[in-house]
């Protein structure tokens, strides 16, 4: 069921605006006067804020974050001053927190992995229809990310363009609005490496399990040893990315990563890919034991295995599409997309 919830916004700022290069196209219905070549949220600007999104994030705390951020730096950036005031009837902006990209109603046929927020372009010439509709993608992206669209959606209501300043809220570069984007990308691309070496391993294990089944016991001690050495190669990739996550330590813009939810998809990682490398040192021995006639040892290491496995199926194997999200690197704002 869709949730509607509207929160009023007080503080006073700038207005908002969508990726709007996508729309620049404005109905120039004037609904007030203004002075030739004003800005048509110059002045006192209403605004109220409609969540349709099931975010977790605190809605009207970001939306008044936003606000303030353009209360402080529209003079400086836009080039004039604006004013929010409270106030649900007759609002000239409504800004609307939705859960994912296909639901920009402002930009349906613009709609990509790359459109996070919608709303027009607007320009001193421009008379707009109110309410003016902004539109930014919440759902589960980190805070600090979603915080961020908003700010830049306003900014594009503002007038600004992907051009203009300040770089870390307008531009279109995703390595401009993120801190450590680099340092993002590595650890990622580390876990990836981990992802891969698991699921090597893990046909390297049931290739393992087949030539035990048919009793090929030497080829089988080779085979758990290879399984084996691909789920330590796992491990220590993910000790590498746990290590580099370290350097987001005292980064600017702290929330754009969710870092307990970082840690924790490291975490459920480490605990599978170790306890794998038990099981697959334990059948390799077990393998072993049988190839040299030791049935009493092979079946001790079978059921120690056997426990492994039990262990293995409780774990929430995390992808790397759950650590992207965190990371902040997850467009489409969340991993279950």
């Amino acid at each position: 069921m869709e949730l509607r919830r509207r929160h009023a916004i007080v503080g006073a700022v700038a207005a908002l605006a969508g990726c709007s290069s996508l729309r620049t196209e404005v109905d120039e219905r004037a609904d007030s006067v203004l002075v030739p070549d004003e800005h048509p949220l110059a002045g006192v600007t209403t605004i109220t804020v409609t969540e349709r999104s099931e975010s977790d994030h605190d809605i009207e705390t970001l939306s008044a974050e936003a606000v303030e951020y353009w209360n402080e730096n529209a003079a400086e950036y836009a080039g004039f001053d604006v004013s929010f005031v409270v106030g649900e009837d007759t609002p000239d902006v409504e800004l609307v927190f939705l859960d994912r990209r296909t639901g920009l109603e402002g930009c349906q046929e613009h709609a990509s992995a790359d459109v996070l927020g919608c709303s027009p372009l607007l320009k001193p010439e421009h008379r707009p229809e109110r309410p003016v509709t902004v539109e930014v993608v919440a759902s589960d992206r980190p805070y600090g990310d979603v915080l961020t669209t908003t700010k830049h959606e306003l900014g594009h209501a503002l007038g600004l363009g992907h051009d203009d300043d300040p770089t870390h809220v307008m531009s279109d570069d995703i390595e401009d609005r993120l801190p450590k984007y680099d340092r993002r990308v590595d650890v990622l691309d580390t876990f990836g490496n981990a992802w891969n070496d698991r699921n090597f391993g893990t046909r390297a294990y049931n290739r393992a399990t087949d030539r035990w089944n048919d009793g090929e016991y030497d080829a089988a001690v080779s085979a758990f040893g290879s399984a084996a050495e691909r789920y330590r190669s796992a491990v220590a990739s993910i000790e590498t990315a746990a290590a580099l996550e370290e350097g987001f330590d005292g980064m600017a813009r702290p929330d754009t990563v969710d870092r307990e939810a970082l840690a924790d998809v490291l975490e459920r990682a480490r605990e599978w890919a170790t306890l794998a490398t038990e099981r697959a040192e334990l059948m390799a021995e077990a393998a072993a034991a049988m190839r040299e006639g030791n049935a009493s040892r092979a079946r001790a290491r079978r059921r120690a295995a056997d426990g492994a496995s039990t262990e293995l199926r409780s774990i929430d194997v995390p992808a790397p599409i759950e650590a992207a999200d965190a990371l902040g690197l997850l467009p489409d704002g969340g991993a279950d997309a």
